[in-house]
């Protein structure tokens, strides 16, 4: 488990960042709350090795909303 995601979740867009195991910051993105934003945000993970095997963890500060329901 070498690469982490953090989404600081908002009502219209989200904040993106991957980092390693050390905190460095590998990848960071705004994305939108819709299917655009999911697939952006999809296209960011798997460029980062996130597979069905091997996912990248991801922390979200909200329990709603279509990026919840997906991940």
């Amino acid at each position: 488990m070498g690469v982490f995601c953090g989404i600081d979740w908002a009502s219209d867009h989200h904040d993106v960042a991957l980092v390693d195991q050390n905190g460095a910051l590998l990848a960071r993105a705004r994305i939108s709350d819709d299917h655009a934003g999911l697939r952006q945000l999809l296209a960011l993970l798997a460029a980062h090795h996130d597979t069905e095997d091997a996912p990248i963890p991801v922390a979200i500060e909200t329990s709603r909303g279509l990026l919840v329901a997906c991940l």
